[in-house]
This record gives C-alpha cells, sequence and structure tokens, in this order.
C-alpha cells in the first residue's frame, strides 16, 4: 500500500481513560425484553482521570468550566472528592470498575451541535451529566480563530472530565476547497492536491491545525469515487478511478494520524454516482453490488485502521442495500462495510436532520438498531438533546437492546483512549 505507516495499539497505562469490557458479540437488532437501566459492561473513568482532560491544562476556560458548570443533576453526580465517581445505580464497590450505565453509554453515542463561540449553559450541563459523546464544529463555532475555539473546546472537556466522563470527540468538516471550517489547510480541494505524498503532507498540516483548535476528528477525507461530471460531488472527490481515490485518500488520513486526529472515510458505500445531495433531498444512488463494491478500494486499503472512522451514508442504494438510506440498513453495517474493511470501524452518520433521514419513521431508532455508534444531528442543538430523550426511552421500553448501546460505546470509548495516548 502507498504511502502508508502502520498502527498499532498499546495496551491502555493505568492512567489510561478506560477500562473495556464485555465487547458486544450480540446481534445489534436481537430482540430485548423491557427492563430497568442496570449497568451495561463498558466502565467509565473516574473523575481525576489524567488522560481525559487532555488539552484542558492552563486553559483559564477549562478551569472556570471545572469551577461551575458540572453541577449535580438527575445522575447523581456529587462534584468534587472521593464520592463523585459513585452513582446510586452502581453495585457496591469490591474493587472492580463500576460498570457505565446504559444511560451514560447511550450518551456516548451523541454528536451535538451548539451555536456560535461558546458552548451554551444546556450544553454544558448535557456534557456534566454524561448525555453527550461528542461536538462538531462549524463556521460560527470558530471564529476568532484556533486559540478561541480551543478555550470553548477546553471548557467542554473540563466538564466532561468533572463529570467522570471520556472526553468528547471533537470533529470538524476540514476537507480542503470550499469545505473547511477553520481558514487553512489544506487549501486546495480533493481533485486539485496532487501526488499522494502531497496529500499526506496535505493531511499532516491539516492535523496541527486541528490540534491547535482542539479538534480530534476530521470528517475527511471523502472516499468517493466520482462519476464524472454529473456527480455532486465536484471537486470534493479525489478522482475518478477507484485506485487513485483510495490511494490520496489513504494517504490523507495517514497524514491526520501523523498529528494525532482521526480520519474519517465518507460516504459508505459511496456517493460519487449520486446526483443529488443528500444534504437537500432524498438520494437515489443506481448500480448493482459488482459495480458499487468496486468503488470501495479506498475502505479495503485504510477502512480498518485503529483511528479510523466510516461516515455511513444517507443515500438508498437499491441495487445493493435496499430502498432504505445506507445509515437506517442492517446490512451495511452486518454485511458490506465489514466486507469492506475487514473489521467493524467506529460508524458515524452524516447529519441526521437532513431531508433523505427525516422522510422516514423513527430514524434514529432505526440507525442505532442497524447497527450505527455515533448518531451527528448538525442542525441545531435542541435535536441532539430530543434524540437523546427518545433514545433512552427506546432503550428503557426494549425497543433496542442494551447490548447494542453497550457495544457501540466500547467501540467508541476505545477510540477515545487510543487518540488519547
Amino acid at each position: 500500500m502507498p504511502c502508508r505507516l502502520p498502527r498499532t495499539t498499546a495496551p491502555l497505562a493505568a492512567t489510561a481513560l478506560l477500562v473495556l469490557a464485555g465487547c458486544g458479540g450480540d446481534d445489534p437488532t436481537a430482540p430485548a425484553a423491557p427492563a430497568p437501566e442496570d449497568g451495561a459492561a463498558v466502565t467509565r473513568t473516574a473523575p481525576g482521570d489524567a488522560a481525559a482532560g487532555a488539552g484542558t491544562a492552563g486553559d483559564p476556560g477549562a478551569a472556570d468550566a471545572a469551577r461551575g458548570d458540572g453541577t449535580p443533576d438527575d445522575g447523581g453526580r456529587t462534584g468534587d472528592g472521593a464520592s463523585a465517581g459513585k452513582r446510586s445505580d452502581d453495585p457496591p464497590g469490591d474493587g472492580a470498575p463500576a460498570p457505565m450505565p446504559s444511560r451514560l453509554a447511550l450518551g456516548q453515542m451523541i454528536v451535538a451541535r451548539f451555536s456560535g463561540p461558546s458552548p451554551s449553559p444546556s450544553l454544558l450541563r448535557r456534557v456534566g451529566r454524561g448525555e453527550v459523546g461528542g461536538v462538531i464544529l462549524f463556521a460560527d463555532n470558530v471564529t476568532g480563530g484556533p486559540r478561541r475555539v480551543r478555550r470553548s473546546v477546553s471548557r467542554l472537556q473540563a466538564v466532561a472530565r468533572r463529570g467522570g466522563h471520556p472526553p468528547l470527540l471533537v470533529a470538524i468538516d476540514q476537507e480542503g476547497g470550499s469545505v473547511r471550517r477553520l481558514p487553512g489547510a489544506p487549501v486546495p480541494a480533493a481533485a486539485d492536491m496532487g501526488s499522494a505524498s502531497a496529500v499526506r503532507s496535505q493531511g499532516r498540516r491539516t492535523a496541527r491545525l486541528l490540534t491547535r483548535a482542539g479538534a480530534t476528528v476530521d470528517l475527511a477525507p471523502v472516499a468517493d469515487v466520482s462519476s464524472g461530471a454529473r456527480a455532486f460531488l465536484g471537486d470534493r472527490a479525489f478522482g475518478r478511478s477507484p485506485d487513485r481515490v483510495a490511494s490520496r485518500a489513504c494517504a490523507f488520513a495517514d497524514g491526520l494520524g501523523d498529528g494525532g486526529v482521526a480520519a474519517t472515510l465518507k460516504h459508505f458505500p459511496g456517493l460519487g454516482r449520486a446526483t443529488t445531495n443528500t444534504d437537500l433531498a432524498r438520494s437515489r444512488v443506481a448500480g448493482g453490488p459488482a459495480a458499487l463494491r468496486g468503488d470501495l478500494t479506498a475502505y479495503r486499503r485504510c477502512g480498518g485502521d485503529d483511528t479510523t472512522l466510516v461516515m455511513m451514508s444517507s443515500a438508498s442504494y437499491p441495487g445493493l442495500l435496499g430502498p432504505l438510506p445506507a445509515v437506517l440498513t442492517p446490512d451495511a453495517y452486518r454485511r458490506e462495510l465489514p466486507r469492506a474493511t475487514g473489521g467493524r470501524p467506529v460508524t458515524i452518520s452524516d447529519d441526521l436532520e437532513t431531508p433523505a433521514v427525516t422522510a422516514h419513521d423513527r430514524p434514529a431508532r432505526r440507525a442505532v438498531n442497524a447497527g450505527l455508534d455515533l448518531l451527528l444531528y448538525a442542525g441545531s442543538e435542541r435535536a441532539s438533546a430530543d434524540a437523546f430523550a427518545r433514545l433512552r426511552a427506546d432503550v428503557r421500553a426494549g425497543r433496542i437492546p442494551k447490548s447494542r448501546i453497550r457495544d457501540a460505546a466500547t467501540r467508541i470509548t476505545a477510540l477515545k483512549a487510543r487518540l488519547a495516548r
């Protein structure tokens, strides 16, 4: 594989974020009887874990948040001191790590939007309660440059740490060309980045910029193979050849990884043949299994890397997956993704507030039961809060198996631990 460096997974150190237990081999859509919210088999951090607050040291915003924003709430947090890591639903202490309740496991799956340069008090409270696992940054969040963004991010991370939760994933769309939230690298669009070595350099520069801003996940590169002039992606695609796209997309992902930022291959199983933007309308991608799978070379080459995410497409693929959008279709996760990547990477949705998704009944529940890990709400802060409440009710009623929530949270927290190394 050109321009690739191996990445290995090391054991977690004594100050690691989490101790993982009970990785799910369960069928994600297996029925479950309604039950009280007992602990899911994922353990959570103690409030003093050093790694959970990476990037907050010396930041006055972080200190302010640590003093005032992680207040007690209906989740039973108590504030400072040894008792802060104990909850009423924890089993008696016996020296073993306390399991993460399903409510907190579900919170790890929510990626929230906020408006303006500073997070709202309501978002800070939700982070302190463990109801948010990540945030996404847009142009209105990054005014003032990377240093100001980092202060806001550090404040959010301090609140998560104070609540005893894993650090937030901080995602941003920084593809290049017209799709950049922060000014700076990568300046050229994907189609204009040049050779694989040049693309990797762009990835490294991008990682340095995002790290200064406190971002940990780039929602890039686009791994779609363009079908030509009618493809709505335009210059966001690296090209029309699966091999060319794979070499460049994986080089960009490697450059990000060199700088400690997670890459996101998107949009699985491919939007290069789409003529309609799924952010604006429902989109149907033509083609049979052979043609569509032939475009997935990038996923075969680097989709299995341990700090790479995969964004699931909101388009439908009748010839491969049936009538529903890929993000809502179990076969996309059970059959096509393992076939393409050789494993089961962390998955994230495209915006779940777009017409391509909201046209379907209970899309969040469908997506979680299909196999989605991270649910992205890019339109409004309220949407992610409402989704959490509905999904929590679904879990408590047995409409979403707890094993599915545990499985997702285990993958997400393991990714966070790898990024914190």
